[in-house]
């Protein structure tokens, strides 16, 4: 019944459970605006929350308006279908979809795809041409066109995210521990060839190699960063270096992390994903669902490890939608 109104109200679910539901609204452009659980307290009594996803201190009686527009509507299509008799049809058919009572246990799986190999040299110098790449072309349009605050830095995100992932899928470096420690690196270096490039470029327009790149640094330090103008002194380099570095990570960690929870659910066979969510909802714990799985043909561990590691990111994703 839930479920109906929601559908009515053309509200997005992003959770749900035996007790529980959670969808998100949209305001103009398809922007989520707001956030409803509905929880059940007991056979006939629930409770309605919503809450703003638009930030600020005051909602302006926007969550009134959504949980009475629910409310309201609840109460309507329950005095409808109780005359017509579907909300027992509803019942029902959502109970067998919970229970998995349609669910035809497979007699076989697909096989496992031939693993690849991890290879990590591979992602290694991958990331390293991508980052030098990068801190060129960056260092470059930073000498050529007007630096823009974050602007650059979330490109820079972006950009090394998504062909870092890329470098990653190909090596099948899925240990996000190594990612993490790759991508600080390789985020330092681009760093690093943005600042030598710029620097190698003033110096060879205006004629003065005999000023390192060290004392260039330092004269720049103490001549300060301007905005405008007004001079922020060296605390400004110091702030922007540090954005420099910390913007790109988080926005490029996202992205790696994201692309890589999306290529483990790409690589499992749909029904074999659809079985092991199967087995979880039975109840069953992860030794009893890998020895099911064994018996379908996954006995290897690392097969196993992979189904794992994309149930995993199926909940994360849905972790990801219920904020």
């Amino acid at each position: 019944m839930i479920i109906e109104v929601l559908g009515e109200l053309e509200w997005q679910i992003v959770y749900h459970d035996e007790k529980s539901i959670e969808a998100k609204c949209k305001g103009n452009y398809t922007k989520l605006v707001g956030k409803l659980t509905i929880k059940k307290v007991n056979s006939s009594r629930i409770q309605v929350n919503s809450k703003s996803l638009e930030g600020g201190f005051w909602d302006f009686g926007k969550n009134s308006k959504r949980t009475g527009l629910f409310i309201a509507l609840f109460k309507k299509l329950e005095q409808e279908y109780q005359s017509n008799g579907k909300l027992v049809e509803l019942e029902n058919e959502y109970n067998k979809q919970n229970n998995w009572e349609d669910y035809e246990i497979p007699k076989e799986l697909p096989k496992p795809k031939k693993r690849i190999k991890p290879t990590i040299q591979v992602a290694f110098i991958g990331g390293l041409i991508i980052a030098i790449g990068i801190g060129l072309l960056v260092g470059y349009l930073s000498y050529e066109f007007t630096y823009y605050i974050f602007l650059f830095e979330v490109g820079i995100g972006f950009l090394f995210g998504y062909l870092f992932s890329e470098i990653l899928k190909k090596s099948n470096i899925m240990d996000f521990n190594k990612v993490k420690i790759m991508t600080i690196a390789f985020i330092f270096i681009i760093f690093l060839v943005n600042q030598y490039f710029q620097y190698y470029l003033i110096i060879s327009k205006h004629n003065i190699a005999d000023l390192s790149f060290l004392e260039f640094k330092k004269q720049m330090l103490n001549e300060g960063f301007k905005i405008d103008t007004h001079n922020t002194g060296w605390i400004g380099f110091i702030i922007i270096w540090v954005l420099q570095l910390v913007i790109p990570y988080l926005i490029s960690i996202f992205k790696i992390s994201t692309s890589l929870m999306n290529y483990s659910i790409k690589k499992i066979p749909e029904q074999v994903l659809e079985y092991t969510i199967f087995l979880f909802q039975k109840d069953k714990n992860e030794s009893e669902v890998r020895a099911e799985l064994a018996q379908k043909g996954w006995n290897k561990k690392s097969d196993q490890d992979d189904v794992m590691e994309a149930i995993s990111s199926i909940v994360g994703f849905n972790e990801l939608n219920r904020d």
